[in-house]
């Protein structure tokens, strides 16, 4: 039986529960035994639900799949906690964090919401979200990449829904032994290409510092250091970046030689599923597409930089939820972020969303994602410190001008001192 069924089955029970206590029965606890989450993880030390005050929780999260969750997940939490209502507002999660600073202190923001892990220097710095307060039982469940990246100074702080980076995707009609390294992806192209027909052997988003981290790392530039944390190693102008970014700027004059501006997800997605591009760098959230447009496509690991036993690092994301700190009702907020990520509530999100669970518990047979899984390997959490608010412009800037001719040294000492400029 599907797990969304075995939750369903759960919800029905509870509301019919529901009805008889309005008829004097007794009120019903959660049955946890079905497997179904419950946020309190013991009904039976809970008060009823007729002995507590109404509590109204407003949630954020993007639009799509993800709201589809968030809100059958809600329905079925106020099955179980009738005291509760649930408001779902569609807020992307890249927006939530900024939009709560202003929110918050009116009133009128989330007591949950979505964001990605790399936002979380500028929430704490902002003071907006609360310490997760079921750490020790979190930290026992997710992998530690989960953790680690939704955590500052050992304290936890998210709640993880979701890991995800990018890998290789390979048309199998067009590739059929995906290339390991970059020398052999210049090899296809050479056979591959035809500009006259739009025709390229690879595509990536040149000008984006989230995909281009595979060249800024693929001779040891680690940004921000090891743990991703300290403003002065960023590295972005050191010699080992300007041997990546050397090579990145040659395959563009022999393989793809297509302005920055023009090199867009649009395009890359378009050519992907017609067959002009016979591969492409991209994330799990092409999946979907890919497979609804009928591409036979499978997913690898990077391919490996000359000089290199490994596929160079990618940047890797985890989204999570987040309690606020202006939430009135801060202890409902947290048993229902803690109910989002049960076991139960992630192979839900899973089959909604198709979303990476970051739960050690759960194991993934999608081939596609287990292509991501093994790129996941050698992935590095997005540093998460105020400096990448200034990282983003900076470098895709600087990238897009060196892709386009420019000098590289100069193009990244200026995206360096832009970032040394960050309070």
């Amino acid at each position: 039986m599907k797990k969304r069924n075995i939750l369903s089955m759960v919800l029905a029970v509870v509301m019919i529960a529901s009805l008889l206590a309005g008829c004097g029965a007794a009120p019903a606890q959660p049955d946890t035994s079905s497997g179904a989450p419950s946020p309190s993880g013991s009904a039976s030390s809970e008060p009823s639900s007729e002995d507590k005050d109404p509590v109204t929780l407003t949630v954020w999260e993007s639009d799509g799949p993800e709201r589809t969750f968030i809100e059958e997940m809600a329905a079925a939490y106020m099955a179980e906690n009738p005291h509760v209502t649930i408001v779902v507002e569609p807020v992307g999660h890249t927006d939530a964090a900024q939009r709560l600073q202003l929110d918050g202190p009116a009133g009128v923001g989330a007591d949950v919401f979505a964001a990605p892990h790399d936002k979380l220097g500028e929430m704490l710095v902002s003071g907006i979200i609360l310490e997760n307060a079921y750490a020790d039982e979190i930290k026992d469940v997710m992998v530690e990449a989960a953790i680690k990246a939704t955590s500052s100074e050992g304290k936890l702080y998210g709640y993880p829904t979701g890991v995800e980076t990018y890998a290789l995707f390979y048309n199998k009609a067009l590739v059929q032994n995906p290339p390991q390294t970059w020398e052999e992806v210049k090899e296809f192209c050479k056979t591959f290409n035809n500009p006259a027909e739009g025709k390229y052997g690879i595509v990536w988003d040149v000008d984006d510092g989230y995909f281009n981290y595979m060249f800024l790392s693929g001779y040891g530039a680690d940004l921000f250091g090891p743990e991703g944390t300290d403003k002065s190693q960023h590295m972005v102008n050191s010699p080992e970046a300007i041997r990546s970014l050397e090579y990145f700027q040659s395959f563009r004059k022999d393989y793809l030689d297509v302005d920055a501006a023009d090199l867009t997800g649009d395009f890359m997605s378009a050519g992907f599923q017609n067959g002009t591009i016979a591969m492409a760098v991209t994330g799990p959230w092409a999946i979907a597409g890919y497979r609804e447009a009928g591409v036979d496509f499978g997913v690898t690991t990077l391919p490996k930089l000359p000089g290199n036993d490994t596929p160079p690092r990618s940047f890797s994301g985890i989204r999570a939820m987040y309690v606020s700190a202006f939430s009135k009702n801060p202890e409902e907020a947290h048993k229902f972020a803690k109910y989002l990520v049960t076991k139960e509530g992630l192979l839900k999100r899973y089959e909604i969303t198709n979303q990476i669970p970051p739960r050690k518990d759960i194991q993934i047979a999608d081939p596609a994602h287990e292509g991501i899984l093994a790129q996941f390997e050698f992935s590095k959490p997005m540093p998460s410190i105020p400096a990448m608010n200034t990282y983003w412009p900076s470098v895709a800037s600087a990238y897009a001008n060196i892709w386009n001719g420019s000098d590289i040294k100069t193009e990244l000492d200026l995206a360096a001192a832009a970032i040394e400029a960050t309070p």
